[in-house]
């Protein structure tokens, strides 16, 4: 179990690419906006890849949680799953790229793409706080240094900018989809390396841990 989950860890080197704004905005400009379309595609296959690495990865964190609480508390009831539903890990990153095309789908691309990593990070939280929850039950203690929420903004307000400066306020939208994503990921990274810090520690003191 404890290979699956440095596996599944290591592999965000694939999943969890850091994009930077300038650079592809550059790029745009200078393929006459060939390298939007591509841009917009990587921005959803990231945030794919990033849902469904982390949707394992929390399934494999509560299976061994388990194990650990069976193991330990052999006289008490199995701990229940602290898996909780993952709604719309996938969103079709071809389909979205291409719907950009139009201003007013463009508009509802940004607008996902935000919404569902605020979705994505209170789950996240709520899964934390149960993991840590269920591992102080049976005896031990994660460190786990907090998981901030990104700051959310009214979008409503961004697409009335949007629409009155004819466009140019999306691009400080989409700077920070960039950048709130790039934020979660370094957070997310730690907070894995913590996990898995603590696995190998209780895995080093079994058994009778």
């Amino acid at each position: 179990m404890l290979t699956e989950i440095e596996k599944n860890i290591e592999s965000r080197r694939e999943t969890d690419r850091i994009m930077w704004f300038s650079m592809w905005i550059l790029l745009s400009v200078a393929s006459f906006g060939v390298a939007w379309f591509l841009m917009i595609y990587f921005l959803i296959k990231r945030r794919n890849d990033h849902f469904l690495r982390q949707d394992k990865l929390e399934t494999l964190i509560s299976t061994r949680l388990r194990q650990l609480s069976e193991d330990k508390l052999r006289h008490q009831n199995p701990a229940a799953s602290i898996k909780t539903e993952n709604p719309r890990l996938f969103r079709n990153a071809q389909v979205w790229a291409l719907s950009t095309l139009l201003v007013f789908p463009a508009f509802f691309v940004l607008y996902f793409l935000e919404t569902d990593l605020h979705e994505h990070e209170e789950r996240e939280h709520t899964f934390l706080e149960e993991t840590i929850s269920l591992a102080q039950d049976s005896g031990v203690d994660i460190r786990i240094d907090g998981f901030p929420i990104t700051k959310k903004f009214a979008s409503d307000r961004y697409l009335i900018l949007t629409v009155a400066t004819c466009g140019f306020a999306a691009l400080y939208w989409l700077y920070r989809i960039f950048n709130d994503y790039n934020q979660h990921f370094n957070r997310q990274w730690k907070i894995e390396d913590d996990i898995l810090k603590f696995f190998k520690s209780v895995n080093n003191l079994e058994p009778g841990w």
